[in-house]
């Protein structure tokens, strides 16, 4: 079907290929280099378990017990990860360096009697292990007296300021969207609403950071260098697109927290401006660390696969690993990363495509098969004007076996390539073996393992003529995937591994080894309890699955709740797929709504668990709440718990509301005070944790 011919060097070629469309800066050239860099979440949240502080909290707090930056960045370094990110305010207003702006700072805190400054030494240990340093700086102040006023826009590019000539250069000023809502404004709890589209004025500030820091990039919903790429799951969509568009909501125009932000999961097919996506995601289920999560860190294998989702995607990974009280990453993100670091190094230890000839069915710049294996992206193969269906063909040394191919275009000429298959040689026949969309800095398909000696690209669509800067091959490592772990209302769990390994379990918080409990039937475990799950196979075995099992719910029963739109009882079956909401035929039935529950017997409720909905919805999710424990569902007294579901909208996980004391009580209450994105509630399932008996 093409006629393919070796390209000689004295074929006629462009001297200088036109760029297509939007093209990155230097400093977006440089943002794409780095494929991989961290966030440390670390402030007065991470001494009180919140996510997002209300502003409050007392610097009091503030003492970290083994504090050690070296540890924090020498572990991200040592992982690949080549720039870390600061959160030297988060929505709290607690700086973490001795700011002019507040005294809300580590210079009012116990920490280094008031003379640290964390800022100071990240920066630094940064330098020394040889990675890029950023800064964020949370728009939202929910201390700061003067927010919601022109003043506090310009408290705020003060901060600033002192951030971005203080402490050296910075690759990245990360801003998000959040602005607006309860506080503790200068002490006065306070509620203040404010125009995300105008008040920060963004322009201006943007101008200010550029003028300080001109080779920073700059982070937002979106961008004006980088965007948010509209989830905190870790995953960027596919295709994704660099270009990117953005769109205000109710005719505003765009930006942080004013856009319609869904879009950057997979940017804009020919977009105006090149505002390539980041991923941001956090090693724990939250962004600040809590004790009780030390058992729910991604896997090694679920960072393989953020990675393929996000990087692998064209989209440059930003991956939180928050440090614990005492100042140091816990040994549980240490030894994931460390496994994590491994595997991508055994991947990219040997380059499948090396040593192979390559020919095009037409050349206007490639000087040699070189050029697209390489790996560089100054030099490159482009197809002939003329060449609608342009094909490369690479021919390797000998029969090789590779499951991975990674593809980039030559970004500084824009995003070409809309289409493409590649095919592999079996049997002297053409077999297809994947395809995809779009390429730009770079894409990573994985397939099926296939052993062959030649390989065909083929671009189907092209908007210009097609480039390519890289065609190399790879081997995924080999992983032992960790169990999975399902349970139903009445308690019954059920354990699943891949074919052909041995599923072992323990329940009294220790790590399964080979002598532990192997899974053969359904567990009992109507109590709920703390569950940790590892695969073997062989001399290999997978990481811990850790699963914190409430109390069995079949007995539940809902005594007073909302029936008019859907059944109530769907939020105790055991099962996260349904939902109860107030959304009737009728209209919306909107909050506050109140849900009692009869637990059948007097439990002593340490925790209460609300897991949002999980259809990738957010309308209706709780993001104020109360909880109450009742004997006789009559007296119910003062809220044994209250509070906010903080960042529940970027982040639909289940949320543990852990009470002060626990509360015994036959009775639960849980009050959804309001909720996001509509108005009306839902509730896809209630649960509680009990008390450890005295003793255990």
């Amino acid at each position: 079907m093409l006629c393919l011919g070796a390209c000689l060097p004295n074929e006629s070629r462009a001297e200088v290929p036109k760029p297509y469309g939007a093209v990155p800066t230097p400093e977006q050239l440089q943002w794409h280099d780095m494929e991989m860099y961290a966030f440390v979440h670390f402030t007065l949240n991470t001494y009180t378990g919140k996510e997002w502080g209300g502003g409050d909290e007392s610097p009091e707090l503030f003492n970290p017990t083994d504090y050690d930056p070296d540890q924090v960045i020498g572990t991200l370094a040592d992982a690949g990860f080549k720039g870390v990110i600061l959160t030297c305010k988060h929505h709290d207003g607690f700086c973490l360096w001795p700011t002019k702006t507040t005294k809300h700072s580590v210079a009012s805190s116990p920490w280094k009697g008031g003379k640290g400054d964390m800022v100071k030494d990240y920066a630094e240990a940064c330098k020394r292990h040889g990675v890029k340093f950023g800064v964020y700086l949370s728009p939202w102040d929910r201390n700061h007296p003067a927010y919601g006023t022109p003043e506090y826009v310009n408290v705020y590019r003060e901060q600033l300021k002192e951030l971005l000539t203080q402490y050296g250069p910075v690759f990245i000023v990360w801003h998000d969207g959040a602005g607006g809502g309860e506080g503790y404004y200068g002490g006065a709890k306070d509620s203040r609403t404010v125009d995300k589209s105008s008040y920060y004025d963004w322009p201006n500030t943007w101008k200010l950071v550029k003028s300080l820091q001109p080779h920073a990039v700059i982070f937002s919903d979106v961008g004006p260098d980088v965007r948010w790429v509209g989830n905190e799951s870790g995953f960027a969509g596919y295709p994704c697109w660099a270009t990117y568009t953005p769109k205000g909501l109710n005719g505003k125009p765009p930006g942080p927290g004013c856009n319609v932000y869904q879009e950057g999961v997979q940017g804009t097919v020919n977009g105006k401006f090149w505002i390539p996506a980041e991923v941001d995601v956090s090693i724990r289920p939250g962004w600040f660390w809590k004790a009780h999560e030390n058992g729910r860190v991604r896997t090694p294998e679920n960072l393989m696969k953020l990675y393929f989702e996000s990087v692998g995607r064209g989209a440059d990974l930003n991956l939180n690993v928050p440090p614990d009280s005492r100042g140091r990453i816990h040994e549980n993100d240490a030894a994931s990363l460390k496994e994590f670091s491994r595997l991508l190094k055994q991947m990219y230890s040997l380059n499948l495509a090396d040593g192979a000839s390559v020919k095009f069915s037409s050349n206007g710049t490639a000087k040699s098969s070189e050029d697209v294996l390489d790996r560089k992206r100054a030099t490159f193969w482009m197809a002939a004007e003329d060449d609608r269906n342009p094909a490369v063909v690479v021919k390797l040394p000998e029969a090789r076996t590779f499951d991975v191919i990674r593809l980039s275009e030559p970004i500084q000429l824009g995003q070409r390539i809309r289409k493409f298959s590649v095919f592999v040689k079996e049997n002297g026949q053409w077999v297809p073996w994947v395809n995809g969309s779009s390429v730009g800095p770079r894409v990573l398909l994985l397939g099926k393992s296939v052993t062959t000696d030649e390989l065909k690209l083929v671009v189907e669509a092209s908007d210009a003529p097609a480039a390519l800067s890289e065609f190399s091959l790879w081997q995924k490592p080999q992983i032992v995937s960790a169990p999975a772990v399902s349970r139903d209302a009445s308690g019954s769990v059920t354990l699943r591994g891949g074919d052909g390994c041995t599923v072992r379990y323990t329940l009294d918080g220790s790590e399964p080894g080979s002598s532990s409990s192997e899974y053969k039937a359904p567990l009992n475990l109507p109590d709920g309890g703390v569950l940790n799950v590892r695969a073997f196979v062989g001399n290999s075995s997978s990481a811990t699955t850790n699963a914190v099992l409430p109390v069995a719910t079949s007995g539940w029963k809902i005594v007073s709740a909302e029936s008019g739109a859907s059944d109530p009882a769907r939020m105790i079956d055991g099962k996260d797929d349904t939902l109860w909401h107030t959304h009737a035929g009728s209209g919306e039935i909107p909050p506050p709504q109140t849900i009692d529950i009869d637990m059948g017997c007097e439990i002593p409720v340490a925790s209460v668990l609300y897991t949002p909905r999980q259809d990738g919805n957010t309308k209706g999710i709780v993001n104020n709440y109360e909880v109450y424990v009742s004997k006789d569902g009559k007296e119910w007294g003062k809220a044994a718990a209250a509070g906010e579901f903080s960042n529940i909208k970027a982040n639909p996980i289940r949320q543990r509301i852990d009470l002060a004391e626990p509360a015994t009580g036959r009775f639960l209450r849980f009050v959804a005070k309001s909720a996001i994105d509509g108005n009306h509630v839902t509730v896809a399932e209630l649960g509680i944790l009990p008390a450890k008996p005295a003793g255990k």
